[in-house]
């Protein structure tokens, strides 16, 4: 009796021994599972395909752009198709953008407003002191620790006139959504959850901490998109190159003829006098690289900012808003773009209205 007390209970240790070894090869199962899904999770958010002089590379494909659930000037979405380009990989910075002044001046304030918001100031010197001077500076330079900090209070000419400078562009609206959303349609440009302090500067008060609403362009890594571009979320608005129209998508699935109808109506001119070409981006916007309209009042920005108190709304990366070319704010800043090699400069021939 006693021994099979013994042998009885050798077994149901046997066994407990079995079931724990099961448990924890199961336990390693899942937690290999779990680290694989989270290796291919950070493969999808980053995938970069190079950097050129400070510059990310995206590639040639279709994207989604739009979002039908969305605010109505982010409706409908489509399928728009981009030949490979170049954008920024970060923002403007002050550094960079007071050089710019230095060598082409702000005629006429045109290009930027020197204020105590701005992180660009204009300076004189006094007897071997360097002191401030908005109106009549001798030279521009970044605010001391700000140099690294974006360029603000920039209108959309002064974003224009310094991406033709440095022989770049602005980006298209469209340029610049793929640049941010990638080819799988991400809500922000680091994929789908939600936004924090380590991903996006939104929702700041300058009252309480001054220029630190910002963060220098080369901040919040954990927020960069797809393409390895930073701050596509937050800091500063965006100038794009675009002129606004509310639904963006007003050519998508029109017969030729119903879009030369509508672009007659819109532009308020004869139907023989519209041209349509796919290569010259004319009164019909092709559904291919897309330069936006023609004409138009206000200007596209995009990103959202630090300032905006929408939460996350206005840093998706379909927000749209938009701003008369001449308007500039302490959080209006900007990046360029420019054509892949071998590509013919659209910004030579592009619907800008800059003069």
């Amino acid at each position: 009796m006693r021994k099979k007390e013994i042998d009885s209970k050798a077994d149901v240790g046997i066994k407990c021994l079995n079931f724990m070894r099961k448990f924890v090869v199961i336990l390693i199962a899942v937690f290999l599972v779990l680290s694989l899904s989270a290796c291919s999770t950070s493969l999808r958010s980053v995938r970069q395909y190079g950097e050129k002089n400070g510059m990310v590379v995206v590639p040639a494909g279709w994207f989604r752009m739009g979002l039908n659930s969305a605010e109505i000037n982010e409706r409908p979405e489509q399928d728009v198709y981009l030949d490979t380009y170049l954008i920024d990989k970060y923002e403007v910075s002050a550094a960079q953008f007071a050089g710019f002044l230095n060598d082409k001046g702000n005629p006429d304030d045109r290009y930027f407003s020197d204020d105590r918001h701005s992180t660009v100031i204009g300076v004189s010197y006094v007897n071997g002191n360097k002191v401030e001077n908005s109106k009549n500076p001798s030279k521009y330079v970044p605010r001391r620790g700000l140099e690294n900090y974006p360029a603000n209070n920039v209108s959309w000419y002064g974003a224009y006139a310094y991406c033709r400078w440095k022989g770049k562009r602005l980006p298209s609206e469209a340029e610049w959504e793929k640049a941010a959303r990638c080819d799988d349609g991400r809500t922000y440009p680091w994929g789908d959850s939600m936004p924090d302090d380590k991903k996006a500067m939104y929702n700041q008060k300058w009252r309480k901490k001054g220029f630190n609403v910002m963060v220098p362009v080369d901040a919040l890594p954990e927020g960069k998109s797809c393409y390895g571009a930073l701050n596509m979320a937050g800091n500063v608005w965006e100038w794009v190159n675009d002129w606004y129209r509310q639904n963006y998508c007003n050519f998508c699935y029109g017969k030729i003829e119903d879009d030369v109808n509508l672009a007659a109506k819109l532009l308020g001119v004869p139907k023989s006098t519209i041209s349509y070409s796919k290569e010259k981006n004319a009164e019909i916007p092709p559904r291919e690289n897309p330069g936006g309209p023609l004409l138009g009042t206000f200007k596209v920005m995009r990103g959202g900012s630090w300032y905006d108190s929408y939460g996350d709304l206005a840093i998706r990366t379909t927000y749209r808003y938009w701003f008369h070319p001449a308007d500039r704010y302490p959080n209006f800043g900007f990046r360029c773009a420019k054509d892949a090699p071998g590509k013919k400069d659209r910004a030579k021939s592009g619907n800008s209205g800059a003069k």
